[in-house]
């Protein structure tokens, strides 16, 4: 008998393909973290992006995992793990800072898993010991996300349990120079494969950036992947904290590859450039980018943003997606989300085999 899939170990409530929802900021909450975990996915929650001990980021935090174990029955004192995991976003963090704010949170809830993402890479090292020791009485595990081979094989080296490649077609923070998921989760793959000493280890390869059904899913597990994210996929759906504005530029968009666009401008004119400079930001194109690409200055573009954001005027407002944002035309339940693109790939394998 083959040996199980790490995923499957770790998670032993979720089922083939291993589907996440992506912890995004204001959109992933207790809800719908549930509604995947009780669809055979891997549930998430946002931890937000400024881990002080005062920030309400905190306290949202302590929230969602309040609700998730509501939901699911779960009693912390029982040493199991709450079957969701926490997304944190790291660029303001230190381990000294986690200690005081987010570590208390997460030892009174006990998630399955972190998954980090947005530091200098070298900031990732003391990030994975802190939260292997914190979670070691049950077992948490560490994600890591990425957006090239060298920091994959970085973060592995510093004790990184699975490594998520999020490809350039992924929506909100990215990496400014990345590959799509095509050639960047098999040489991921390949790299740590070939590093002598992960050999004796068993390092999943997550596959994000630009997937939203079975047919993204189906390609994903082609090229490596053990699991999938689905980010933009999960905004409209009723669980979803998604603002309005939000959900009905995420509808009306199509052809993605055309209408997001990758830039700082998204977060420099909304006030908040708080990602370190490898990383950049995939949006639904907006005026501010076109006017700043005919020349307007960007004192200009960030004025009349703020008076757009007073007024109401959607067209300058910054909506982060990614490229599959196209095939999205309607809201549906997280849960359903998980099982119609576990179904979909499924057909899709199916259909491949039979031709071969």
């Amino acid at each position: 008998m083959a040996a199980q899939p790490a995923l499957q170990r770790w998670f032993p409530w979720a089922a083939w393909p291993w589907i996440f929802n992506a912890p995004m900021f204001s959109i992933a909450n207790g809800k719908m973290a549930v509604a995947v975990t009780k669809a055979g996915g891997i549930g998430m929650v946002s931890a937000g992006m400024d881990p002080r001990p005062e920030s309400p980021h905190i306290a949202a935090l302590d929230g969602y995992l309040g609700t998730a174990s509501e939901l699911l029955g779960h009693d912390s004192s029982s040493g199991k793990p709450l079957p969701v995991g926490v997304g944190f976003t790291t660029m303001r963090a230190t381990a000294e800072i986690y200690k005081v704010s987010a570590v208390p949170v997460i030892v009174k809830h006990k998630p399955a898993f972190v998954w980090l993402f947005g530091s200098d890479p070298s900031a990732y090292v003391e990030l994975i010991a802190l939260f292997h020791i914190v979670g070691e009485p049950w077992d948490m595990k560490v994600l890591v996300q990425v957006g090239t081979v060298a920091v994959a094989i970085q973060v592995a080296r510093a004790g990184a349990d699975a490594v998520v490649a999020q490809g350039s077609d992924a929506g909100g923070h990215l990496w400014a120079r990345a590959a799509s998921i095509v050639t960047l989760v098999p040489e991921v793959v390949e790299a740590l494969k070939s590093e002598e000493h992960l050999k004796t280890r068993e390092i999943p390869v997550i596959a994000a950036g630009g997937i939203v059904n079975g047919n993204g899913i189906a390609a994903a597990m082609a090229l490596g992947a053990s699991g999938i994210p689905m980010g933009t996929r999960f905004i409209t759906c009723p669980e979803s904290d998604a603002i309005p504005y939000v959900r009905r530029a995420i509808l009306r968009s199509t052809d993605g590859g055309a209408t997001t666009t990758v830039s700082q401008i998204h977060d420099i004119i909304s006030g908040y450039p708080i990602y370190p400079s490898p990383y950049s930001g995939r949006a639904v194109l907006h005026k501010g980018i076109q006017e700043i690409e005919n020349g307007a200055s960007l004192d200009d573009v960030t004025a009349a943003f703020h008076r757009a954001k007073e007024e109401g005027d959607e067209s300058r407002l910054v909506t982060f997606a990614g490229t599959g944002v196209g095939l999205i035309d309607n809201p549906v339940p997280a849960g359903k989300i998980v099982a119609q693109a576990t179904s979909e790939a499924l057909e899709i394998i199916q259909k491949l085999k039979s031709v071969l």
